[in-house]
């Protein structure tokens, strides 16, 4: 009798493990369905799996769904720092970017005249 929620194709987490890009550890991929995996945007990524008996299994497909996630995942918040970073290189101004560099040279040579000076008063 076939149970009309378990997909045929299950295969168990050592089979996945075998599978996996990276052969990871079974306890890994058990990992992956307890746990999850962090995305960089802090978004929690599960392995799809079901429970059937005290066995846990998965399909090649949920392994390949949840290995797209994550990447998805990563995608879009490597997207937002760059957005970000390339919004604040814009709300810089270019006059501003330069004035910055001058007040930095400027501040610098006052430094080096001061060191110069106390280097004369100790007679070096």
């Amino acid at each position: 009798m076939h149970e009309p929620n378990i997909p045929d194709n299950l295969i168990s987490l050592a089979e996945a493990a075998k599978i996996a890009p990276g052969r990871p550890s079974t306890n890994c991929v058990w990992r992956w369905c307890r746990k999850g995996v962090l995305s960089r945007g802090g978004e929690r990524i599960r392995l799809q799996h079901q429970r059937v008996g005290g066995m846990i299994f998965t399909t090649a497909a949920w392994l390949e769904e949840f290995g797209r996630a994550l990447a998805e995942a990563d995608t879009k918040y490597f997207e937002l720092c760059e957005a970000a970073t390339e919004a604040a290189r814009a709300a810089e101004s270019p006059r501003r970017r330069g004035s910055r560099r001058s007040e930095n040279n400027d501040q610098r040579k006052r430094q080096l005249a001061d060191v110069e000076r106390e280097l004369d008063a100790a007679g070096l």
